[in-house]
């Protein structure tokens, strides 16, 4: 096989790999989506995953100038070798497992996450999912790690502006990577 061949079968691969697309389901009025396996699959995301750290999958449905969100995070702990993940809807509900393999991450990745709810005939969305490279709880602890430690004062006494840049530029990180699909449902 010629290389020019072979970078076109393996251009081909990846293309039909990152169209890979959410399934929506509609049930009660609340819009659920099956996240693709491409974004568990996709290079940036699983060297976070092989990290230990937690990855925060956000996903922000759009409609119109409505917004709802929904909160994934997953961490592989290396001392137990489990997954540890957090599901949270956009109503609140939490869910958390303790999954033993990968097989198991990837069928709870592929369950559908509730995203909003609507009585609406027709939905035109725009889903986007954020990878984040650490959990809500984790940057609030490095927050107030900041805060307290080393000397690093208050506002009152000078050190704010210290904590502010240490908190934008580490712990405010921009995402690993993003997705964006944009789909028109007809919920009849």
């Amino acid at each position: 096989m010629t290389r020019a061949a072979l970078a076109a079968l393996l251009l081909f691969a990846l293309s039909a790999r990152a169209q890979q697309r959410p399934s929506f389901t509609m049930q009660g009025g609340v819009v659920s989506a099956a996240l693709p396996s491409s974004v568990l699959q996709d290079a940036s995301v699983q060297k976070q995953l092989g990290s230990g750290l937690t990855t925060t999958f956000l996903v922000v449905a759009r409609e119109n100038k409505r917004l709802s969100g929904v909160r994934l995070e997953v961490r592989y702990d290396l001392w137990d070798e489990v997954w540890l993940v957090k599901r949270v809807d956009f109503e609140g509900k939490i869910d958390r497992q303790r999954l033993a393999s990968r097989e198991a991450l990837e069928k709870w990745w592929r369950t559908p996450v509730r995203l909003l709810s609507t009585a609406a005939d027709r939905v035109l969305l725009q889903v986007d999912v954020s990878v984040l490279p650490f959990s809500a709880a984790e940057e609030e602890d490095a927050r107030q790690w900041i805060t307290k430690s080393g000397g690093v004062g208050t506002a009152a006494a000078g050190g704010g502006g210290i904590v502010d840049a240490l908190i934008g530029t580490t712990i405010s990180a921009r995402p690993i990577t993003s997705f964006r699909w944009n789909v028109d449902l007809s919920l009849r």
